[in-house]
């Protein structure tokens, strides 16, 4: 690229000036020469519009004006009180020279992110995602610039090495957290498996269901504080659910018999009473037609009619107890029902739930989204 050159312009006093721009790059400015038309005689105006724009040294006369113009924004590098037919090619040099500024400020920036970077990865005792993700984000936006040619393919080899210096050592690093993470992964793992398998063996007929299920709940909350990687967490939560539905399952089955024996026990007594009520009735209808006998006397008379109204006493009482039982019975029996009709329900939902889950084939949510790092972590290098 040019950073010199020149151009002819007229002074609002009308008078002929050669203006001579040269692009500062390291020094991020542009220096602009305002030289009269009259003090270049002969040999300096060739000079100065050949060797100086091609690089060479010239030694500006006297009355020649020094002015830096900005190149950022919409105003020309071409003083307002000059006037020049050649302000197209000034415009062109100028958005030239502006998008090299940029760019190479664009660059030194790059260059003191990057020496950041190679500081903070110098410093590390252990793997640090965020300086990975850092150096993953700066490369790629290194490379986004590269396609579209605001970063030269010279300069992008010039970081290459170094930036992948930087992942070199998260690799190390992160080698020796993985193998660590996945040994304390297994240990956790096998820690909650066995509380899990030790609640399985105390869940019998002598169980307290309501303290087995809360002790499983704590054991899950606890879990879910803990980091696995992938397949322990899937592990994990399938031993915790398979044993949530064997304890649930278990209490069904014990309350479930012990509501049958209650139901035949209760079934049971209805029927030695209803036997008993039936012979006392029969008895009552034998005294009945005893009292209505001409054979009796007055005193078997007295006798009978006692005998007849005790006997009327006790069959009130057992009726009574027998409507108590049959209410006990009915509400057993309802009872029974809705369980029944609850873990059918349950079934059901849990089979659509399956059925769903097959056809999804939704994958197993992970306990948290950090637990898989370092081993599901992306790795991209510099190198292309």
């Amino acid at each position: 690229m040019q950073s010199r050159f020149t151009a002819t312009g007229v002074t609002a006093d009308d008078k002929e000036v050669l203006l001579a721009y040269e692009l500062k790059e390291e020094e991020f400015k542009v220096t602009l020469y305002i030289v009269p038309k009259k003090s270049l005689k002969g040999e300096l105006l060739e000079q100065l519009q050949k060797n100086w724009v091609e690089g060479a040294e010239f030694e500006f006369p006297k009355g020649t004006k020094e002015v830096n113009p900005k190149l950022q924004g919409e105003e020309s590098i071409l003083p307002e009180d000059i006037r020049s037919e050649e302000s197209g090619k000034i415009r062109i040099r100028q958005n030239e020279w502006a998008y090299t500024l940029l760019t190479a400020k664009l660059w030194e920036s790059y260059l003191l992110e990057l020496e950041e970077l190679k500081k903070k990865a110098a410093e590390l005792t252990q793997y640090d995602r965020k300086l990975f993700d850092d150096a993953k984000s700066f490369w790629e936006r290194v490379l986004e610039h590269r396609k579209e040619r605001d970063i030269s393919q010279e300069r992008l080899d010039k970081i290459k090495d170094d930036v992948n210096s930087v992942f070199e050592k998260l690799k190390t690093f992160r080698k020796s957290e993985t193998a660590e993470f996945e040994a304390n992964s297994a240990k956790l793992r096998e820690v909650v498996i066995a509380k899990i398998e030790d609640l399985r063996s105390r869940t019998n007929e002598k169980a307290n269901f309501k303290l087995l299920l809360e002790e499983h709940k704590n054991i899950q909350n606890e879990s879910r504080k803990n980091r696995y990687n992938k397949s322990d967490d899937v592990l994990v939560r399938k031993n915790l659910d398979s044993a949530f539905q064997f304890i649930n399952e278990q209490r069904n089955h014990f309350f479930n018999d012990l509501s049958a024996n209650r139901i035949k026990g209760l079934n049971e007594v209805i029927e030695r009473m209803e036997a008993a009520l039936n012979r006392d009735k029969k008895d009552l209808e034998y005294m009945q037609r005893k009292a209505e006998s001409n054979k009796s006397s007055s005193l078997e008379l007295q006798l009978i009619k006692l005998k007849t109204t005790m006997m009327n006493e006790t069959i009130a009482s057992k009726e009574e107890k027998l409507k108590d039982i049959r209410a006990t019975l009915e509400q057993v029996l309802r009872q029974s029902g809705q369980g029944k009709k609850k873990e059918a329900k349950k079934e059901v939902k849990e089979g659509a739930k399956e059925e769903v889950k097959t056809e999804t084939s939704a994958p197993a949510e992970t306990t948290t989204a950090e637990s898989a790092e370092p081993t599901d972590a992306p790795n991209p290098s510099p190198a292309e």
